[in-house]
């Protein structure tokens, strides 16, 4: 009768170790590309942030101008008047100045509900909320606009003041 010990002979264990070290390099792949988008969108949600100081530089008040208050998916076509808004003030940054150059959506959601979402909660404050996929806690509520998503990260105009 063979021991326990005896049963993984070198025979077993190379395989077995390789399969495990693949097993993990696959993973930690996973996880370097989930962070990565996650890098992505907290760049694209700055973006956004510095734009919409511009547009209140200019304006005196974020957009939509006739609203107190507005809140929206920013990749929904319904509110493309307010895309078009935050877009002409993000074309005035070298890095969005050629037609090229898209408006930040996300990686993942863009075009769908999760997309990134704009929060004008007075005439002086905003936030911008983004899901994430490696640090995902659902620690941002949008439901009194009427969105279900539970977003991750999130970027408050009066707690961050660039401008």
């Amino acid at each position: 009768m063979k021991l326990p010990s005896q049963v993984f002979t070198n025979k077993y264990t190379l395989p077995l170790m390789a399969i495990i070290f693949v097993l993990v390099g696959a993973w930690a792949l996973r996880l370097q590309t989930l962070q990565a988008r996650d890098i992505v969108r907290k760049h694209d949600i700055e973006d956004i942030e510095m734009a919409l100081g511009r547009y209140e530089k200019t304006h005196g008040t974020y957009p939509p101008e006739n609203l107190s208050s507005w809140c929206g998916n920013l990749s929904d076509p319904t509110n493309k008047e307010v895309l078009n808004q935050i877009e002409a003030s993000l074309r005035q940054d070298k890095k969005y100045a050629k037609a090229e150059k898209l408006f930040p959506t996300d990686p993942v959601y863009k075009n769908t509900a999760d997309d990134y979402f704009y929060w004008k909660t007075s005439p002086a404050s905003f936030e911008l909320l983004a899901k994430l996929e490696a640090d995902k806690n659902g620690s941002r509520d949008a439901s009194p606009c009427g969105n279900k998503t539970a977003y991750d990260y999130s970027v408050v105009s009066f707690l961050r003041n660039p401008f």
